[in-house]
């Protein structure tokens, strides 16, 4: 606009049109007068952020309102409102635009999709800052950010409550110690096709349920469920960063976080196993294949668990030993391609009379993608029986001859379907 006005001062005086001259002179002194005017006008404002959910879920949607609450007289009129995400860019046909009143906060809704898993720092707030007439903005950052936790997703399967081989774990042995110690029979509650003769009555009253005696106790106090976190067994992991953004790279430079569609559906299964674990009222130890602790379930501490969840990485220094396996405590382990020294690791985790299932993933390849996966890398200066990766039908025929079950799946599978089908709490 200010191009338009000085053409208009050129054409009058080119024609000696005063007229003209005069209403290019006020048109250009206008636009000079409200961008120095938008100099002076600041974003000083107190940024309030309320998600819902709390805590998001991977893959789903989380809306946002942000409010905004100016402190000075200086900050008013219409402004339009942007976020600074850390997994994405709102665009500006996706700025909001909100009414500044002096001593009156104003709110914003932004909706966030397809959440990634992670500890994701919002903010801060940009803010364009318009001139009344439309003719000039300008951008400025309002101090202020909020944490959003994006946790895996756990899928309802419903099967731990009344899984035997899962049996009652530990919530039971903790009732049982509380209803009155080692001369009291344990009891449960009373499941579709019990015989009425194992009714407690006395347990009944105490519980205001149904009880029936058990008579050996199925469940055991933990189980395992074992994850790979590195990323060369992922064959469709990758950098978060394209090499195409310039980022400075060299052995001074950090290293660029990798992500894979194969891992973050891992990360949901072994989440969705743990919850189940945890509903038959037993713990669950979350390990590698190399023995490193990942996180613990507790029935009473989802959330923390969750919460440790949404903070796992591929590559992940986890340097905290797992405790060793308990005698017949049972293992699910969820991997891809394995080293053949993981892979000895992994079956070396299976204690005495542990039953053991191997979910093993193939990544899902993206359409257009060719019909073979990721080739095994060769590592220089080692042998390459143990130096390369082996791949997911190589693992999956490894464990078998050590007499696991394995569960061959497509990172594409829905989780909570795989985990009913193929029985993998079963066992």
């Amino acid at each position: 606009m200010l191009a338009a006005g000085v053409l208009v001062v050129l054409v009058g005086w080119l024609l000696q049109a005063p007229a003209l001259v005069f209403a290019g002179t006020t048109l250009v002194v206008l636009i000079v007068a409200v961008t120095v005017s938008l100099l002076f006008r600041t974003a000083d404002v107190r940024v309030a952020r309320r998600f819902s959910p709390d805590r998001g879920v991977a893959g789903w949607s989380a809306v946002e309102t942000v409010s905004v609450l100016p402190r000075g007289g200086r900050t008013s009129g219409t402004v339009r409102m942007r976020e600074q995400l850390p997994f994405g860019r709102l665009g500006d046909s996706e700025a909001a635009a909100v009414l500044l009143v002096p001593g009156r906060a104003s709110s914003a809704v932004f909706r966030h999709h397809d959440l990634p898993r992670g500890r994701h720092r919002i903010g801060p707030l940009h803010v364009d800052l318009v001139e009344s007439y439309g003719v000039a903005r300008r951008r400025v950052v309002a101090d202020g950010a909020a944490e959003f936790v994006v946790v895996p997703e756990v899928v309802e399967v419903g099967l731990g409550r009344e899984s035997r081989a899962l049996g009652d774990g530990s919530r039971r042995q903790r009732e049982h110690s509380l209803a009155g110690g080692e001369d009291d029979p344990v009891t449960r509650e009373y499941r579709r096709g019990d015989p009425m003769r194992r009714v407690h009555w006395k347990a009944t009253a105490r519980h205001g349920e149904l009880m029936v005696r058990q008579e050996e106790q199925h469940g055991l106090p933990s189980a395992r469920v074992v994850i790979a976190v590195a990323a060369e067994g992922w064959s469709d992991a990758r950098p978060t960063v394209p090499p195409s953004t310039g980022r400075r790279s060299g052995p001074a430079a950090p290293a660029i976080p990798l992500v894979s569609d194969a891992f973050e559906w891992a990360v949901s299964f072994a989440a969705t196993v743990a919850v189940e674990v945890g509903h038959a009222g037993s713990l669950t130890v979350l390990a590698t294949p190399g023995g490193s602790l990942v996180a613990r379930h507790d029935p009473d501490s989802t959330t923390a668990f969750l919460d440790d969840l949404a903070d796992l990485r591929l590559d992940d220094d986890l340097g905290a030993p797992a405790p060793t396996p308990s005698p017949r405590e049972p293992v699910v382990a969820v991997v891809s391609g394995l080293r053949r020294l993981e892979l000895d690791l992994l079956v070396a985790s299976r204690a005495v009379g542990s039953s053991a299932v191997a979910v093993v993933v193939t990544p899902a390849l993206p359409l257009g993608a060719g019909l073979t996966s990721r080739p095994a890398r060769d590592v220089e200066g080692t042998d390459r029986a143990d130096g390369r990766v082996l791949g997911p039908d190589e693992v999956a025929g490894a464990l078998v001859d050590a007499g696991w079950r394995v569960v061959e799946a497509d990172s594409s599978d829905d989780v909570g379907r795989l985990i009913a089908g193929a029985g993998v709490l079963d066992d």
